[in-house]
C-alpha cells in the first residue's frame, strides 16, 4: 500500500495554530472532552420525530443480521437527541439494548442513526463471550480492514480510505489476556481522490471478526459542496510560498503524561505566524478559518495584568456558588433554568464547588456542570448551553467581544489573570455557526507563550454575554527549560524548511449564518513527516511512539516467541530499554508474579498516597512491583507472613501451581489433595503440603508435565510462563 499521509496533522502544524485556533481551540476541545467525558445533547420527545422504535430496530437488524437473535422487542431503549450547536434538523436517534443472561450477567450495546436515511453513526456492542476472540486471533490484520472496508461501504454514504497513518493509541496500564484481540482501524473520507478533513470512521474488529464498534464522526448534509481539483497551484509553488514566508516563535508546549500521571513541559520552535495552509486555487493565506491575501504580523506579548492582584480573593461558599450560577447561566423566556445539587469535590488538586444544573425547555431538556474555585471564586470551567441552542445574531465587532473576553477574565479568573497574555496573532476565531466568538489568551512563563495553558473564553456575539470559560490545569510545573538553552533559531528554521512538505485536502469553513457547507482545497503544510515537535533544547524533531505493535517484537526464532511478544506489545511483560529477553532463562519471582497478576487484571500508572502502608519492608510504596504485590496480597495469592518478599528468587513449578490455584480462587478445592491423581513418577518429589495445588493445575490443563515427570522443583523459564498465562486466560476467561 502507498503511504499517503490522510487526515493526520502532526503537533508542530498543530503547534503553529493553537494560539489563533479557530472555532474551539484545539486545547479547549480535547480538554473539554476529556474532563466532561460527554457530548452535549438535547433530548428530543419521540412525538416529534418521524420513527418509531420499530423503524430503527429494522435498520439495527438490517446492518447486522446476525448474533443479535436473542434479542427481544422489549430489549430495547429508543431516546431522539439534537446535538447542542448542530443545525435543528439533524436528529440522532438512539437505540440501546439490555439483555440479562442465563447467569445472570447482563449484556449491553447501543446504536445511534442520524438524518431521514437512518445512517449509522455509532455502534458499541462487548460480546459476553469473547473466547473466540481471544489471542490469537482467528482474523489477521489483513482480514479485518479487509471486513470493515466491506462494512462502510455497504453502510456509510461517500468513499472513505484506510489511513496508513492510524491514530496512536494512548496506552494507559496494560491489557489483559481475558481481553479479546481488537484491530482498531480508521478511515478518511475521500471526494474526487482527495482526503476531506475531519472526517473519518472509526471501526473496531474482534479477533473472531465481529464488528464491536463503529463511529462515524461527522454526518454531511447532501448540500454540501467541493471545489473542483481544476485550476489548482502547483505543489511545489504552495510548498515554495510556505518555505518562504515561514518564521519560528519560541514557545513552552505542555503534554500530559498518561503513564505517570503529569504534565511534562519542553521547549519548542513553533511555525509563525498561524496559518492552516494555503488555498490552492487562489494562492490565499489559510488563517483563523479564513483566506486572507496576507499573513498576519506577529504580536508581541502582552499580560493581561503585569503584577498578580495585590488584594487578596475571599473565599466562596455553597450560597455564593449557587449566585454565581443564577447570574452567569442566562436563559431565554421559552426556558427554564434548574440547579440540580452543588457538590464539594477537588480538581487536578484543587478544591471547587461543581454546580450541577438543567435547562428545560418543553418536552426536552440539556445539562452539565461548572466547577468554581473554593478558595478564590475563580471558574475551572464553564459553558453556557443554552446559548448553543440558538443561533445568535451578530451586534458586537471583534475588538468589542475581545474587550468583553478580558472583562471576563479579569472577573472570573482575577487570582492568576497576570499569568496570561493577550491573544497572539489575534488568537480570535471568526464566528462559528452559533455566532459565538471564541479568544484564547495563552500562560505565559519567562517571557514565552505557553502552548497547552491557556484561559479560553467564548462570547455571545449578539450581547457580549459569557459563554465560555476554561482555565484547566493539571498541577504546578516546577521545571521550566531555561530559554537560552535553545538552538540558535536560523538553526531550526533550516530544519523545518529542509523537512516541510504539503498535502492537499479538502477543509471546511464554518462561518456565521452559513447554511451550506462549501469545502475548498487547501495545501496544508507537514513539517518533518513523522516529527511530533522540534524540541529546541536538542535541535532535532521529537518522534512519536510508534502505533505499530508488529513492529515491537523482542523475541524471533522461539517457539514462544509469539506469546512472549504478545505480552510485551500488552503491557503485561515489562522490558527496559536494551534489555534483551531470555526465554529458555528462569525467571524471577517478581517478573514472574507481574505476569501472572496482568495476565488477568488491569493495572494503571498511580501515585501512592500517604495512607499506602506496605506489607514487605522491601517493597515500599517506590518499588515499581509495589501495585502488583499489593493486589497479590489482598487477592490471597501471595502470603504476607514473611517480613520481606523475595522478588529476585527463581519460582519453581510447583510454587507456580499454587499461585494458579489461588488466582482462580480454588484454593479450598486444592486443599483435598487425596482426590486429585498425580501421575507422575516424581510425584513423591512434591512437597505435601503443594500436592492439591498441583494435581488441581494438572487437572485444568494448565500445568503439564514432561515425560511422566512434573519436575517440582525446576525453575520456571520464562517462555514457559508465558505459554501458562495463555492457559490460564483461557480457562478464566470461560
Amino acid at each position: 500500500m502507498n503511504s499517503r499521509r490522510i487526515g493526520i496533522v502532526s503537533l508542530s502544524t498543530a503547534l503553529a495554530i493553537s494560539f489563533s485556533a479557530s472555532d474551539v481551540s484545539a486545547e479547549e476541545a480535547v480538554t473539554e472532552q476529556a474532563e466532561t467525558g460527554e457530548k452535549q445533547v438535547v433530548e428530543i420527545s419521540a412525538a416529534d420525530v418521524n420513527f418509531t422504535k420499530e423503524d430503527l430496530i429494522d435498520r439495527f437488524y438490517e446492518l447486522f443480521p446476525s448474533g443479535f437473535d436473542f434479542l427481544e422487542e422489549s430489549d430495547f431503549h429508543m431516546n431522539h437527541f439534537r446535538g447542542v450547536g448542530s443545525d435543528d434538523d439533524i436528529i440522532q436517534h438512539h437505540l440501546s439494548f439490555q439483555k440479562e443472561t442465563a447467569d445472570g450477567e447482563p449484556v449491553r450495546g447501543s446504536v445511534q442513526f442520524v438524518g431521514e436515511e437512518l445512517e449509522l453513526q455509532y455502534f458499541d456492542y462487548q460480546p459476553k463471550n469473547v473466547q473466540d476472540a481471544l489471542y490469537p486471533a482467528d482474523v489477521t490484520q489483513e482480514e479485518a480492514e479487509a471486513s470493515a472496508k466491506e462494512f462502510i461501504e455497504n453502510t456509510a454514504s461517500g468513499e472513505y480510505e484506510l489511513s496508513d497513518q492510524q491514530r496512536p493509541n494512548v496506552s494507559v496500564g496494560n491489557q489483559t489476556l481475558t481481553e479479546p484481540v481488537e484491530y482498531d482501524l480508521y478511515f478518511q473520507r475521500m471526494e474526487n481522490d482527495i482526503p476531506v478533513q475531519n472526517q473519518n470512521i472509526q471501526v473496531t474488529v474482534l479477533g473472531n471478526g465481529e464488528i464491536s464498534s463503529y463511529r462515524n464522526t461527522t454526518y454531511q448534509e447532501e448540500s454540501a459542496s467541493y471545489e473542483e481539483p481544476e485550476d489548482v497551484v502547483e505543489k511545489e509553488e504552495a510548498k515554495a510560498s510556505i518555505a518562504d514566508s515561514l518564521d519560528l516563535r519560541l514557545q513552552y508546549n505542555v503534554q500530559h503524561d498518561f503513564e505517570s500521571d503529569e504534565e511534562n513541559v519542553s521547549l519548542v520552535y513553533a511555525p509563525s505566524p498561524g496559518f492552516q495552509g494555503i488555498q490552492a486555487k487562489t494562492g490565499d493565506w489559510d488563517v483563523n478559518n479564513s483566506f486572507v491575501s496576507e499573513l498576519p504580523e506577529e504580536n508581541e506579548i502582552k499580560r493581561l495584568r503585569e503584577e498578580p492582584v495585590e488584594t487578596e480573593a475571599d473565599p466562596v461558599s455553597r450560597e455564593d456558588a449557587e449566585e454565581m450560577a443564577k447570574d452567569l447561566i442566562t436563559v431565554s423566556d421559552d426556558a427554564e433554568l434548574n440547579i440540580e445539587s452543588i457538590e464539594e469535590t477537588e480538581r487536578n488538586g484543587t478544591e471547587v464547588f461543581s454546580v450541577q444544573f438543567m435547562i428545560h425547555r418543553g418536552n426536552s431538556g440539556t445539562g452539565t456542570s461548572f466547577d468554581i474555585e473554593k478558595d478564590t471564586g475563580d471558574i475551572v470551567q464553564f459553558r453556557n448551553i443554552d446559548y448553543d441552542q440558538q443561533s445568535q445574531e451578530v451586534n458586537l465587532s471583534e475588538e468589542e467581544a475581545l474587550k468583553a473576553a478580558v472583562e471576563a477574565a479579569e472577573t472570573y479568573g482575577g487570582s492568576s489573570i497576570h499569568e496570561y497574555a493577550y491573544p497572539i496573532n489575534g488568537g480570535i476565531a471568526n464566528l462559528n455557526n452559533r455566532g459565538v466568538y471564541n479568544f484564547s489568551f495563552p500562560q505565559v512563563k519567562n517571557g514565552l507563550p505557553v502552548q497547552g495553558r491557556a484561559l479560553n473564553i467564548g462570547i455571545s456575539a449578539e450581547d457580549g454575554e459569557l459563554v465560555s470559560f476554561s482555565n484547566m490545569r493539571q498541577g504546578e510545573i516546577e521545571n521550566w527549560p531555561e530559554p537560552e538553552s535553545a538552538v540558535d533559531k536560523e538553526k531550526a528554521l533550516e530544519d523545518y524548511k529542509n523537512d516541510l512538505d504539503v498535502d492537499l485536502s479538502y477543509v471546511s469553513h464554518d462561518q456565521s449564518g452559513d447554511t451550506t457547507d462549501t469545502y475548498h482545497l487547501v495545501y496544508q503544510p507537514a513539517y518533518h513527516a513523522n516529527g511530533l515537535y522540534y524540541d529546541a533544547a536538542d535541535g532535532d524533531w521529537v518522534e512519536p511512539q510508534s502505533s505499530d505493535s508488529s513492529a515491537e517484537e523482542v523475541i524471533t526464532d522461539h517457539w514462544a516467541a509469539d506469546e512472549i511478544n504478545y505480552m510485551v506489545q500488552s503491557g503485561i511483560l515489562s522490558v527496559d530499554e536494551g534489555e534483551e529477553l531470555k526465554p529458555n532463562e528462569a525467571v524471577s519471582k517478581g517478573t514472574a508474579l507481574e505476569m501472572l497478576m496482568k495476565s488477568m487484571e488491569s493495572f494503571y500508572p498511580s501515585n501512592p498516597t500517604e495512607d499506602q502502608t506496605a506489607t514487605f519492608e522491601n517493597i515500599q510504596s517506590d518499588h515499581p512491583s509495589f501495585q502488583v504485590v499489593e493486589r497479590a496480597v489482598r487477592s490471597g495469592i501471595i502470603d504476607a507472613e514473611e517480613d520481606t518478599f523475595p522478588v529476585n528468587d527463581t519460582l519453581t513449578r510447583e510454587e507456580l501451581a499454587v499461585w494458579i490455584v489461588r488466582s482462580m480462587e480454588l484454593e479450598e478445592a486444592a486443599k483435598h489433595a487425596d482426590i486429585y491423581g498425580l501421575p507422575f513418577e516424581d510425584a513423591d518429589d512434591i512437597t505435601e503440603e503443594h500436592a492439591g495445588y498441583v494435581g488441581l493445575a494438572y487437572a485444568k490443563d494448565i500445568l503439564q508435565g514432561s515425560d511422566n515427570h512434573f519436575n517440582p522443583d525446576d525453575e520456571v523459564t520464562l517462555a514457559h510462563l508465558a505459554v501458562t498465562c495463555f492457559r490460564l486466560a483461557e480457562k478464566q476467561a470461560n
